[in-house]
């Protein structure tokens, strides 16, 4: 399916932008600068699982080198990239750091959703805050009352990363008696409470409190229906000219944790390499380098990451083409990216487990930085848009004739009992 607007949009990507920011860095310059902070952010990993937040140090690290603005928008001060760039950047952070990768990856890209927002509402918040950090929450949830033009929020989110450092934060929250969340909201620090209760058994640093808001009160500008955020053309993308803040965001969010993933078990890997290379036997001292099944676990898990890659590469790639042409995602990528890369997640954790195990009781220590990268691509594995059962069902109900619930997938094109609204194409699966 194509934009409407296509030939337009397409005309419009090939000319030079007044809003273009002319200082912005190169997606190349920004992996050189990610990699360049690797022997730092490997130092600072311990102090961010023990602070159990990235330390601020860590932080400054991460904006001063300008990563956070990878998707802000051109007209604000941003880099305003293609589809993919936080994949790579977020790949040779995650090498040193899981919870870094995680922050970089998923949480500096979140300042892609206040730009689809009406305009009132980000001039005011890129105004406030030309360095922006934003945090999500949909687990939990909250209710909206009208209150005159305004309203007024009350409600408690779980799992908001980065709400330690964050100047914002987009949570989803429920008008009236639907079932199902009906708006999301953009947040300031002073409307809510962090409860700062996050432990966990990887991604220790990357501060994934609750929050809660008590009586706040929302201008009617922070408050967005779901389906005008959900769907392409949201309001926010018409005073921009890239398009992603244009596209349906369902296939392109699960393109968060690829980087992270990836970079988790090649960290591993290269830390196994190191430290294995000048290990000797506990009890006779033969080099261990010289063991055949250690050579051959280690290059099983180098075949399964770079699998991996070429997977998460392919997909990202496959995004980014369908943004930049003005098309829609299609049935078959809604099943793909749903299938391929929860398999390629798989892949990534089994490679580095196998490491981890390799080392014996000495990689057990939480200090030992293969554990670590193991903790931390395992729990990245755990989220729900990773679910094995529910990312494979799809594609085999598909090839057994049976309906997925999704009408951007099924051949009758709706779902059974359920209009067909933009809520439910691309999100069913």
């Amino acid at each position: 399916m194509i934009y409407n607007k296509s030939k337009l949009w397409i005309k419009k990507m090939n000319i030079i932008s007044e809003h273009k920011n002319l200082s912005a860095p190169t997606k190349e310059e920004l992996v050189d600068k990610a990699k360049s902070l690797k022997p730092l952010l490997s130092k600072q990993a311990v102090d961010a699982e023990d602070q159990r937040k990235l330390p601020y140090e860590t932080i400054k690290l991460l904006t001063d080198a300008g990563l956070h603005k990878v998707y802000m928008p051109s007209k604000f001060g941003g880099w305003e990239m293609d589809w993919g760039a936080h994949f790579e950047i977020s790949r040779e952070i995650s090498k040193a750091c899981g919870s870094s990768g995680w922050i970089t990856g998923l949480v500096f890209s979140h300042v892609i959703w206040v730009a689809r927002f009406g305009a009132k509402a980000q001039e005011e918040f890129f105004d406030r805050n030309p360095d922006p950090i934003v945090s999500t929450g949909s687990a939990g949830g909250g209710k909206l009352i009208k209150d005159g033009s305004n309203y007024i929020l009350n409600g408690r989110w779980g799992f908001l990363s980065g709400v330690d450092h964050a100047n914002g934060a987009m949570v989803v929250a429920t008008q009236g008696d639907e079932k199902i969340f009906t708006h999301f909201v953009l947040l300031n620090p002073e409307d809510w409470k962090n409860e700062k209760n996050w432990t966990s058994e990887g991604l220790k640093g990357t501060g994934s409190h609750n929050i809660t808001v008590n009586e706040v009160k929302i201008p009617a500008h922070r408050v967005i229906e779901r389906d005008l955020m959900l769907d392409r053309d949201p309001p926010g993308s018409k005073i921009h000219d890239s398009y992603i803040y244009n596209i349906r965001t369902n296939a392109y969010q699960k393109s968060w944790f690829a980087g992270i993933l990836l970079g988790t078990a090649m960290g591993a890997i290269e830390e196994y390499s190191f430290s294995t290379s000048k290990r000797k036997g506990a009890l006779f001292g033969e080099s261990i380098v010289d063991q055949v099944p250690v050579q051959v676990r280690l290059g099983e898990s180098v075949a399964e990451v770079n699998a991996a890659g070429l997977i998460f590469d392919a997909f990202c790639n496959m995004l980014h083409r369908r943004g930049v042409n003005g098309q829609d995602i299609t049935g078959n990528d809604l099943l793909s990216t749903k299938r391929d890369i929860t398999f390629a997640s798989r892949l990534c954790v089994k490679a580095s487990e196998r490491l981890s195990g390799m080392m014996g009781v000495s990689a057990q220590t939480g200090r030992n930085p293969v554990q670590r990268h193991y903790r931390d691509c395992r729990t990245v594995s755990t989220h729900i848009e990773l679910q094995w059962d529910h990312s494979m069902s799809p594609t085999g109900k598909h090839l057994l004739g049976l309906d997925t619930g999704d009408p951007l997938i099924d051949k009758n094109g709706i779902d059974k009992g359920v209009a067909d609204s933009s809520l439910y194409l691309g999100t069913r699966v």
